[in-house]
């Protein structure tokens, strides 16, 4: 009887240190680490919109972040998930955009916008992920395959930025 009661307290330990780890606040993306089972917050910033003329007819608008790397730093891996909370009944894909950066000079840059004397274009390149529902209102978003360098989820208020190396 001892040994049931031993083996069943060992079991609960396991199970229980094992159990993942869940984000505490709405809207706010987290990196899943299967190694540690532990969340990673991303680096949070506000969009920090820049226009910019190139030339006499010609410019560009987007959004833009400091530094050429975020100081989120996640091994390239051919999945990567993320654990996101949202309201019950949302879906994921409405709330976050997965986007790539292109890195010039200082800074982390992502275009939305290219006019033209004649014309002007709206390009958004969004990345595409998986989701799969955890428990209500909990999800993973899972990315394949992403080439080394430097993304972000969006939201309508927020940029959650990382770095894959």
């Amino acid at each position: 009887m001892k040994n049931l009661f031993s083996f069943l307290f060992l079991l609960f330990s396991v199970l229980v240190t094992r159990a993942q780890t869940l984000p505490e606040f709405n809207e706010k993306p987290a990196y899943y680490d299967n190694k540690s089972g532990k969340l990673i917050e991303l680096e949070k910033s506000q969009y920090n919109t820049m226009a910019k003329a190139k030339g006499l007819f010609k410019a560009e608008g987007g959004f833009v972040l400091n530094g050429i790397s975020s100081p989120v730093k996640i091994e390239a891996q051919k999945e990567l998930k993320f654990i996101v909370k949202v309201s019950p009944n949302t879906d994921p894909t409405s709330v976050f955009d997965l986007a790539k950066f292109t890195v010039r000079g200082n800074q982390r840059v992502f275009i939305t916008t290219i006019a033209k004397s004649t014309s002007t274009t709206n390009s958004v390149e969004k990345i595409a992920y998986e989701v799969s529902k955890i428990k209500d209102g909990y999800y993973h978003l899972t990315v394949r395959n992403l080439a080394n360098g430097e993304y972000f989820f969006g939201t309508k208020d927020f940029m959650f930025a990382f770095s894959v190396q």
